[in-house]
């Protein structure tokens, strides 16, 4: 006899996590405010800011999620 798989509906997440290194060249400020201007306000055209290299690695600890969606179900109520 043929074991046929029953077929559903499924939602399935992906969850991962990209390590990005973003670098700025951030002129005229204290060491301090460099920092804290590079993590809060690097697209504020008030500090001399800019972008100067950006590396994106490949995806690292990826998970998956998945539960069974019963379409039509509305849980009892009509």
């Amino acid at each position: 006899m043929h074991n046929k798989e029953e077929t559903k509906d499924w939602e399935v997440t992906l969850s991962y996590t990209k390590k990005c290194d973003d670098t700025y060249l951030i002129k005229n400020v204290s060491k301090e405010n460099a920092i804290y201007i590079a993590e809060n306000q690097n697209a504020n055209s008030k500090y001399d800011c800019t972008l100067i290299k950006e590396d994106e690695s490949d995806i690292e600890d990826e998970e998956t999620t998945i539960k069974e969606i019963k379409l039509g179900d509305n849980n009892g109520c009509n």
